[in-house]
């Protein structure tokens, strides 16, 4: 099973404190498949979306790094709100501070959002979330043409058993 796309896979992290960016600019930056996009700060984030909409018709994965140093639950659920609003469809992987999550897991998906707690496992976690995703959104597009097949296989049935019963 091929985990990547057809498309091209938009990645926008957004990483105030540089913990992530050289380590995710190393190991998707130089594919094909992906195309990375880094922002230092969430307002800048919020620029580049407000004055044109995210590009690429592939899926689009947003990798929220911000607000690591202060643990407020109510500022990084209003930031998670705020991209959801403005991209219904991307999926957004958030890393959270250790007493962020109440469960005390190390990942846990809310819809099309996934918290992963930022210790020592977090580059690990956040690539096993992008191929999560990616075969989640592989799958979605394998049922489609599934029923799609099916839907034409019906109507040609039907329209041969019109044509049988006609004859």
């Amino acid at each position: 099973m091929d985990l990547i796309p057809k498309s091209t896979v938009s990645l926008h992290l957004i990483d105030e404190n540089f913990l992530f960016a050289d380590d995710i600019r190393e190991k998707y930056s130089w594919k094909n498949k992906y195309q990375v996009r880094f922002y230092p700060t969430f307002d800048k984030f919020l620029k580049d979306i407000s004055k044109k909409p995210l590009p690429g018709k592939g899926p689009h994965i947003i990798i929220l790094a911000v607000q690591l140093a202060l643990p407020d639950r109510q500022v990084s659920a209003d930031l998670v709100n705020r991209v959801i609003s403005l991209r219904p469809g991307a999926d957004i992987i958030k890393i959270c501070h250790d007493k962020e999550p109440d469960a005390g897991v190390p990942a846990i998906r809310h819809g099309n959002v996934i918290h992963i707690i930022n210790n020592d496992n977090t580059l690990l976690r956040i690539d096993n979330a992008i191929k999560w995703v990616l075969a989640k959104k592989n799958i979605e597009n394998k049922i489609r043409r599934f029923r799609l097949a099916l839907v034409l296989l019906l109507a040609s049935l039907a329209v041969s058993a019109i044509a049988i019963i006609m004859i």
